[in-house]
């Protein structure tokens, strides 16, 4: 009957045998462990990977790389929540302006159109013609009056008409 080896055992000789009993390793036919070289070198592993984290070892190095990675991305974190809160407070105020400015248009809508119905009362009525005439009679004379104080004559006049 034949000896049937498994597949990961093929192509594994007498020396890489001998030599995984002596070391516990063999970088031979692909590199192969022992149970007890594999099980020791991890007990031997420290619990912080320290030695693995040195700055010259792989490690260290893509650590060294995750640890100033996560500083960028906390200040560039920080920079767009310092520009979100500036956007935010800049919205704020202007918002405030429009409202202010919306507030005083509709004042001066409001305004402007007591003084359009008062004007519309005023010409709707059916004397209008005539107490515009009366309106202007009463602008002439004071302008004449107004043209006698300065002149000084309105003094004398009304003097005259006392006595």
């Amino acid at each position: 009957m034949p000896v049937i080896f498994p597949k990961n055992l093929k192509g594994v000789t007498s020396g890489i045998l001998r030599e995984i009993k002596a070391q516990g390793y063999s970088t031979a036919g692909g590199g192969l462990w022992s149970k007890e070289f594999v099980i020791n070198s991890v007990k031997n592993i420290p619990a912080d990977f320290g030695s693995y984290k040195a700055k010259n070892e792989p490690l260290g190095e893509y650590m060294n790389a995750m640890e100033q990675t996560a500083k960028e991305i906390e200040s560039v974190t920080d920079a767009i929540s310092r520009n979100t809160a500036m956007m935010v407070e800049r919205a704020k105020e202007a918002t405030r302006q429009v409202n202010d400015v919306s507030g005083k248009m509709r004042d001066g809508a409001e305004k402007l159109g007591a003084a359009m119905e008062k004007f519309a009362k005023i010409s709707g009525n059916a004397n209008f013609a005539e107490t515009a005439k009366t309106a202007e009679s009463l602008v002439n004379s004071l302008e004449r009056l107004a043209e006698l104080e300065k002149s000084g004559v309105l003094d004398r006049v009304m003097k005259a008409m006392a006595k």
